[in-house]
């Protein structure tokens, strides 16, 4: 007896990997990666993690931690109620402007850069989450 199953499923039983931000609610993080590899990860503060390829030489993605927080302190009151989708280069701005005061007590160089880089993949692989998952948030 087959069955027939939805798209989605039938991708991931096929192997298919399609991008996606992802909120993991028993983390509070986001988590993006444009390819399903082996990666590296390195940890740049309390909020971004960057994700390279296995060499660690090329970014493929991102990890957003303590995403509840930020989200409801500083993305939530300026959305609005029934929002579909979040532009995660707009929640990565928000933390690297509004709340960086306060989650950096020194801005270096490498952290500038690394949220410089989060931003432009967010921005070039026009990154976002869909409103499911903020309604976990």
């Amino acid at each position: 007896m087959s069955q027939i199953l939805p798209s989605d499923a039938e991708d991931v039983l096929s192997g298919r990997y399609e991008p996606a931000a992802v909120y993991f609610l028993d983390s509070d993080c986001v988590e993006y990666a444009r390819q399903d590899v082996f990666c590296v990860y390195d940890r740049v503060d309390s909020f971004l993690t960057l994700v390279f390829d296995s060499a660690g030489e090329r970014l493929i993605g991102f990890k957003l931690k303590g995403f509840k927080n930020i989200f409801e302190k500083y993305i939530q009151p300026r959305l609005q109620r029934d929002i579909q989708f979040l532009e995660l280069v707009s929640a990565i701005e928000t933390v690297f402007t509004e709340a960086g005061d306060q989650l950096f007590s020194e801005r270096s160089s490498r952290v500038e850069q690394a949220y410089m880089a989060a931003m432009e993949l967010a921005a070039n692989d026009n990154v976002r989450l869909a409103g499911t998952f903020l309604t976990a948030a």
